[in-house]
């Protein structure tokens, strides 16, 4: 499997409390990259009229002396305080448009492809 540990869904507090949220983060070679995956995950929210939270960051890390770019997509139904049957129907759907094969290389699958110099 080329997914790493930052490219698959995450539950949080999964042994203390129900789960609140599903999040995913995608690491891209750049910014417009991430602007093209986080576009097609609005349309998917919009053509199913639920909305997940969904961030871009260009992200310094100082160790390496490098920038990378991630974009995040959080799931969760406010007006519950938790997660609906939405939720996960919007993750999976995400899931199904990321593998696309005119997707795929929008995403950086290798974390150390990520990161580019700092200068």
């Amino acid at each position: 499997n080329d997914n790493d540990n930052d490219n698959n869904i995450n539950i949080n507090d999964i042994n203390s409390s129900p789960p609140r949220f599903l999040s995913r983060s995608f690491h891209h070679a750049n910014y417009m990259d991430a602007s093209k995956v986080t576009a097609i995950i609005s349309a998917v929210a919009h053509n199913n009229n639920h909305y997940p939270t969904i961030t871009i960051q260009r992200q310094l890390m100082k160790q390496e002396k490098a920038w990378k770019v991630v974009s995040t997509v959080t799931c969760h139904t406010e007006t519950l305080g938790g997660l609906s049957f939405h939720d996960f129907h919007i993750a999976m759907l995400i899931d199904v448009e990321i593998g696309r094969q005119e997707v795929r290389p929008l995403i950086v699958w290798d974390d150390r492809d990520a990161l580019k110099k700092h200068t």
